[in-house]
C-alpha cells in the first residue's frame, strides 16, 4: 500500500508535560476563586453507552465519591454533536459544562453547524483515544489486508459505520486507511448512528459488516471475544490489547487518535475557568480516571484552558485540509 501519514495529535515531551502540569497546577489553584455553587449538568452528544456518555459518567462518579462537584450527565443526542455544543453555548452559565470531541471542529468546517471554537470556552483538554478498525468475532475478514482487498475489489459491499458523524475522527481513519490503499474514499459504504453504543449494537446483529470508531466501543466486545478488532491507529501497540496490531504494521500508515476536551459556554470569566480548571486537575489524578483510561488505551494528557484553545485552533487547520481533500468542506 502507499504511505499515508497523518496525525492530528500534538504531544509534549514527558519532562515538560510534567513540568507544565506542576506548574498549571499550582497557578489554577492559586486563582481558583470560583466553585460550583449547585449542581453541574455534564452534556454529551451521544446516546447512553457511547463514548463520550461513558467519560462523562465516570467524571460523575468520581465527583461524586470526592464530594468535588455535584454534577449529572445530560444526553443530547443529534448532529454528531452539535445539539450538544449549541446547548452548552448558549448557556452563559459555568454550571454546564460539555464533554466534546472532533465533531466541535468538523461540525463548523462542514457547514453543518454554526457553533465554532469561537462559541464556546475550552476549559480542559483531557486526553485522547485511538480509532479502531473493528468487525464481528465470526467475519471473514482476519487482517486488515483481507479488509482492504475486500474494498478494492468493490468500495460498496462492505458498510460500515462511522459512529454519530460524517466527517469527524472515525470517517478520516477509514477514509484515510481506504486512500492509502488506492481505494477512492468517497464510493465507501459509510454509514451514522447515535454513537458508538448504536455502532457496535449494529455490527453484533449482523445489521453492518464493520464499524471505525474510537478503541473504547470496541475493548468490552474484542475481551468477550464476540467482536475483532482488525487493526488500531496508533505509532504503536496498545499495552492494555498488545495482540492486536496497529494499522501501520499492516500497510496502512494513518495515525489518527480522537481527543476529548472539556468546555463551557462561550466568555466564561477567568475566574470561572481557573476554578474549572482546578477541578478538572484533581479529578484526572483520581485513581478511577486512571483505570478508565488505561482500559481504554488512552494516552493521558492534561492541558489547561489556554493551551487547550491553542491546541483546538491548530486542530482546526488541520482538520479542514482533510475535509477539503475528501470533499466535505463548505
Amino acid at each position: 500500500m502507499p504511505k499515508v501519514l497523518v496525525s492530528r495529535t500534538y504531544r509534549v515531551a514527558a519532562g515538560l508535560g510534567c513540568t507544565a502540569w506542576l506548574l498549571a497546577s499550582g497557578g489554577a489553584q492559586a486563582q481558583a476563586q470560583w466553585k460550583p455553587e449547585k449542581s453541574v449538568e455534564i452534556v454529551v452528544g451521544s446516546a447512553a453507552g457511547g463514548g463520550n456518555d461513558k467519560t462523562a459518567r465516570v467524571i460523575q462518579k468520581i465527583w461524586t465519591e470526592t464530594k468535588l462537584v455535584e454534577g449529572v450527565v445530560t444526553n443530547k443526542v443529534g448532529g454528531g454533536g452539535a445539539i450538544a455544543y449549541n446547548f452548552v453555548s448558549q448557556k452563559n452559565d459555568p454550571h454546564f459544562v460539555g464533554i466534546a470531541q472532533a465533531g466541535l471542529v468538523t461540525n463548523h468546517i462542514t457547514g453543518r453547524s454554526p457553533i465554532s471554537l469561537s462559541s464556546i470556552t475550552p476549559l480542559s483538554y483531557l486526553g485522547s483515544e485511538p480509532v479502531a478498525i473493528t468487525v464481528r468475532a465470526d467475519s471473514p475478514y482476519k487482517d486488515l489486508k483481507q479488509f482492504m482487498d475486500q474494498l478494492k475489489k468493490d468500495p460498496t459491499s462492505l458498510s460500515i459505520s462511522v459512529g454519530s458523524t460524517l466527517g469527524g475522527t472515525n470517517h478520516f481513519a477509514i477514509a484515510l486507511l481506504a486512500k492509502s490503499a488506492g481505494i477512492d474514499p468517497k464510493k465507501l459504504k459509510l454509514l451514522v448512528f447515535g454513537g458508538g453504543a448504536e455502532s457496535s449494537t449494529n455490527l453484533l446483529g449482523g445489521h453492518i459488516s464493520a464499524m471505525s470508531q474510537l478503541l473504547n466501543n470496541s475493548i468490552p466486545h474484542y475481551k468477550a471475544g464476540t467482536m475483532r478488532i482488525l487493526c488500531i491507529t496508533t505509532p504503536k501497540r496498545s499495552s492494555t490489547i498488545p495482540d492486536v496490531p496497529t494499522c501501520s504494521e499492516q500497510g496502512g500508515n494513518v495515525v489518527m487518535e480522537g481527543w476529548t476536551v472539556l468546555i463551557g459556554p462561550k466568555d466564561l470569566p477567568p475566574a470561572q475557568v481557573a476554578g474549572w480548571e482546578a477541578i478538572v486537575q484533581k479529578t484526572l489524578q483520581h485513581e478511577d480516571w486512571k483505570k478508565y483510561t488505561q482500559a481504554n488505551a488512552w494516552d493521558m494528557e492534561y492541558k489547561n484552558a489556554s493551551e487547550t484553545a491553542a491546541y483546538l485552533k491548530k486542530d482546526y487547520e488541520q482538520t479542514k485540509n482533510i475535509l477539503v481533500e475528501l470533499g466535505l468542506a463548505k
